[in-house]
């Protein structure tokens, strides 16, 4: 069951949007909000400069048609508001693969940077800029000097956070290269910039994998692995490793799935040894029940003594198959969670689905034989394995 479920995540159809711009009245006031599209999040900008609406993607790739149905940061106010800026004008366009949007006024201008692949967006103004930071969920800030956050503060910080779930749900994250200067107060954070220095800020899903592409994990406090998590994080330095070494994400992956299921031989091999165990059995067990057919009590005293003098334990082929599954999840929400911003043969990006669904026709032709080469050929035990797996 767990290939299929894994072949129907490979079928849902994904293909990489076209970076840019488009207007569109996400908050149904009337007037049309322009709005930065990619592959992972929109973004949407009023006259003001504000980012009034900020839209994390269930899927990768995948168009919003409707905004008011779309996971959204905002809680019922901008996630981003310039203080005491007022802008003349504004440009949008799409240089090497950024979104820029940027906004002119007389203290001078201020820019929206979008980079392809990433949930960060980079805030920066050649004039002295405040600005007003709010998103949904519980906020904490971490001042420098301090190694853990607190519910609110003011200096010089290294973060603001505003988390919807510990470990899940979503996440705005504020930082910088060096401590900036801000506070937070109740659910509003203010952050100060001086000319030209940058602020970042990521708005995306709080987990693990995403953290750690975005340069996030080493900020304390922000988020804290568990037992999985510190698994995820060996098979991140893993695909990372073999991609210093190949050049080639694509590589990487079949490495990374080369040494998992190179690890988990053993177990799958003894699950099939099981299976095959109980397949020889399997007249013998027949014969008792037909045997004892309308006593349901000997049959199943005959039936484990059956199988205590042939040494066969019918739960062995199912433990194995319970420790595959967890780490086979793991490695899958690690490749799905990244972004390669690089593609293979005739998948254009291999953060998104195959659009041809190759890779799947692939998926369930190797299932098959591998699962038949296990079995010997009983097409008996063939049902049963594919049925498992």
């Amino acid at each position: 069951m767990k290939r299929l479920l894994a072949l129907a995540l490979l079928l849902v159809p994904a293909l990489a949007l076209e970076a840019g711009f488009k207007d569109q009245d996400v908050n149904g006031d009337g007037v049309p909000e322009k709005v930065a599209v990619t592959n992972l999040m929109d973004l949407a900008f009023n006259r003001k400069g504000e980012v009034v609406g900020w839209y994390v993607k269930t899927y990768k790739g995948t168009a919003i048609g409707d905004y008011a149905r779309a996971p959204s940061l905002s809680a019922n106010e901008p996630v981003v508001s310039p203080l005491g800026f007022t802008p003349l004008k504004a440009d949008f366009r799409v240089e090497d693969g950024r979104l820029m949007a940027r906004f002119q006024g007389k203290e001078g201008t201020l820019t929206y940077e979008i980079a392809k692949g990433h949930y960060t967006v980079v805030v920066r103004a050649d004039f002295p800029l405040s600005l007003r930071l709010a998103a949904q969920g519980s906020p904490k800030v971490l001042l420098e000097g301090q190694q853990e956050p607190t519910p609110s503060g003011e200096g010089r910080i290294r973060y603001l956070a505003w988390q919807t779930r510990p470990g899940a749900g979503y996440a705005l994250v504020a930082f910088a290269e060096r401590p900036f200067r801000g506070k937070l107060v109740g659910k509003e954070g203010e952050v100060y910039l001086s000319p030209g220095e940058a602020l970042r800020l990521y708005g995306g899903q709080n987990e693990l994998v995403r953290f750690h592409v975005e340069g996030l994990l080493s900020l304390p406090g922000l988020f804290t692995p568990n037992l999985w998590g510190h698994l995820s994080l060996g098979l991140l330095w893993l695909m990372e490793a073999a991609f210093r070494y190949t050049g080639s994400w694509g590589l990487a992956i079949l490495f990374l799935t080369l040494v998992v299921r190179l690890l988990l031989w053993p177990l799958m091999h003894q699950q099939f040894k099981s299976m095959a165990e109980m397949q020889r059995l399997q007249p013998l067990i027949q014969k008792i029940n037909e045997k004892y057919k309308d006593d349901p009590n000997k049959r199943a005293e005959a039936t484990m003594k059956l199988y205590q003098e042939h040494r066969v334990n019918p739960a062995a082929g199912c433990l194995p198959l319970f420790i595959q599954m967890p780490i086979l999840f793991i490695l899958w929400k690690v490749i799905a969670n990244y972004e390669f911003g690089q593609g293979l043969l005739w998948i254009p990006d291999l953060a998104l689905p195959d659009p041809f669904y190759i890779l799947p026709a692939l998926y369930v032709a190797s299932t098959f034989l591998s699962t038949w080469l296990s079995a010997h050929g009983n097409k008996d035990l063939i049902r049963q394995s594919l049925f498992m797996n």
